[in-house]
C-alpha cells in the first residue's frame, strides 16, 4: 500500500510547536521501550497535558506472526489501555466483515493517508458503523493517519501504521490540533516500527529456535562452534505409521494430522518446562535440562504421560469427524550433549549433537519392536531419583550404532500392590 504524503507543520513557522517535545519522547521511546503498551500510553497522556483534547487513540498494525493476523492497541480517556487484534483465521471470517465496514478500509485500500470525519457537523449516520457508535458515546470528530512501511524497510507482510484519534470537544479537533497530530505521526510510525521489529525477532526465533534457543541466539551467541557441553534429558518422539500416512492422505489432511500431533507434543513437552529444539518431519527434538532441583526426568515423564492421554483424546475427535489418527512414540535418553551453533559461515542450526542424541533415536525406535508407546534408557531410570518407581524393566537389547546392550525401561502400567490389611 502507498499511503498519501503528508508533511507535518510543527516546523511551518521557524517556532516550535507543541509536538515537537512529544516528537522527542517519541524518539527516545524508539531507543528504549521494548513494548507498545508504553509507547501508546506515553503518547495519550503527552497529547492531553499538551492540550489536544483526544479522549480515544488507537494505534495498530499487520504483525509477522504465526497466529496473529494483526494487532492493536487503544486508549480510552478514563479507562487505560485495551489490546485487540484478529487472528488469521478470522481474516476469512466475520473480522473480514467488519473490516470492510471499517472506517480503516477506505484510508489504507485507496491510499489516502488521512480520513477525518466530523461527527458532530456533516457526518453522515450509516457510513461507518464504528463512527456511528462514537457518535452516540458523545465524541464529536474523527481524525485517522496512516503512514507507509516500505518492504525493503519492514519485516514480511507489516506495511504500515495506523493512528486514530477521537475527540468529544463541542466543536471537535482545532485546526492547531490537527497540525499537532499530523506532525507526531510519523515520528510514532517510526518509534512503533522500531518496537515492532523488537517483537517480531523475538517471536520469530522463539517460533522456529525454542524459547531457550532463541533467548540465547538474541543474547548474541551466533558465532559459528560457539557451543557448551550440558548434560539434559533428550526427548524424541515421532508418529507411527506416518510414511504410510504421508503417501495416502491429500495435503490438506496431511498436514491437519501433522499439525494435531506436533501440536499436541509441543504444547505439551513446553509446559513441562522442556525446550523444543527441532522439528524433523514428524519427529521431534527436545531436551530437559537438568536442574539442581532434579525435575528433568521428572518433568520428561509427566510430558510422556500427558502426550499418551491427550493423543488418545485427540483420536477419539478424529475418529468421530471421520479422519485418521496415529500414535505417538517417545523415547528418553539422558547423557552429555553439545549445545550450540553448528554450520556454515552463512546457515547455522542452534541444536544439540552427540552420541546421546543419536542413542535416543535409536531407543525411540525400538518402542515399535517392543510394542510400548514410551521406552527409557537405563542411564535415565538410573538418574530418575524417586521417579524410578514409575518404571519397569523391558529387559536388554541391542541398539544399532550403540556398542553395548542395554537395559531399557517403560512406564509401568499396573497400580501399585495395596498393603496387606488396607480398606478395600
Amino acid at each position: 500500500m502507498r499511503y498519501g504524503d503528508r508533511e507535518g507543520s510543527s516546523h511551518g513557522s521557524g517556532e516550535l510547536s507543541p509536538s515537537d517535545p512529544i516528537a522527542d519522547w517519541l524518539v527516545r521511546a524508539g531507543i528504549e521501550l521494548e513494548g507498545h503498551d508504553g509507547l501508546v500510553e506515553g503518547v495519550a497522556t503527552r497529547l492531553t497535558a499538551a492540550g489536544v483534547p483526544i479522549e480515544r487513540l488507537m494505534v495498530g498494525a499487520d504483525a509477522l506472526h504465526p497466529t496473529q493476523g494483526g494487532r492493536s492497541i487503544r486508549w480510552i480517556r478514563g479507562r487505560g489501555l485495551e489490546a485487540s487484534g484478529f487472528t488469521r483465521e478470522q481474516s476469512m471470517g466475520g473480522h473480514f466483515t467488519d473490516w470492510l465496514q471499517s472506517p480503516l478500509h477506505p484510508l489504507i485500500t485507496q491510499r489516502l493517508g488521512e480520513l477525518r470525519r466530523r461527527l458532530a457537523l456533516d457526518y453522515r449516520e450509516g457510513e461507518f458503523p464504528l463512527l456511528d457508535r462514537l457518535k452516540g458515546e458523545g465524541m464529536t470528530d474523527y481524525l485517522a493517519l496512516a503512514v507507509e512501511y516500505p518492504p525493503r524497510a519492514t519485516l514480511g507482510e507489516v506495511e504500515g501504521m495506523v493512528a486514530t484519534f477521537a475527540t468529544a470537544a463541542p466543536d471537535g479537533f482545532a485546526p492547531e490540533h490537527v497540525a499537532v497530530l499530523r506532525g507526531l505521526v510519523r515520528p510514532l510510525a517510526l518509534a512503533f516500527k522500531a518496537v515492532l521489529l523488537l517483537e517480531t525477532a523475538r517471536t520469530l526465533t522463539r517460533t522456529y529456535l525454542g524459547a531457550d534457543a532463541a533467548a540465547r541466539v538474541l543474547a548474541g551467541r551466533i558465532a559459528r562452534g560457539e557451543a557448551e557441553t550440558i548434560r539434559a534429558v533428550i526427548w524424541y518422539s515421532d508418529l507411527e505409521g506416518f510414511t504410510r500416512l504421508a503417501d495416502a492422505l491429500p495435503k490438506e489432511r496431511l498436514m491437519a494430522l501433522l499439525n494435531d500431533y506436533a501440536g499436541l507434543v509441543l504444547d505439551t513437552v513446553a509446559a513441562q518446562g522442556g525446550q523444543v529444539l527441532k522439528l524433523i518431519g514428524d519427529g521431534v527434538l527436545a531436551i530437559f535440562d537438568l536442574d539442581a532441583a532434579g525435575t528433568a526426568c521428572r518433568r520428561a515423564l509427566d510430558a510422556a504421560v500427558a502426550v499418551e492421554n491427550a493423543a488418545a483424546e485427540l483420536g477419539v475427535r478424529r475418529s468421530a469427524a471421520g479422519e485418521p489418527t496415529t500414535r505417538i512414540f517417545i523415547g528418553l535418553h539422558l547423557g552429555e550433549v553439545l549445545y550450540g551453533n553448528v554450520g556454515s559461515a552463512e546457515r547455522l542450526d542452534f541444536t544439540v549433537l552427540g552420541p546421546a542424541v543419536n542413542e535416543a533415536a535409536r531407543i525411540e525406535r525400538m518402542c515399535r519392536s517392543l510394542e510400548q508407546a514410551v521406552v527409557v534408557s537405563a542411564s535415565f531410570a538410573a538418574a530418575a531419583g524417586p521417579e524410578r518407581a514409575r518404571l519397569v524393566s523391558l529387559g536388554r537389547y541391542a541398539l544399532r550404532g550403540v556398542a553395548r546392550p542395554q537395559e531399557l525401561f517403560t512406564l509401568d502400567r499396573e497400580p501399585p500392590a495395596r498393603a496387606a490389611g488396607a480398606e478395600g
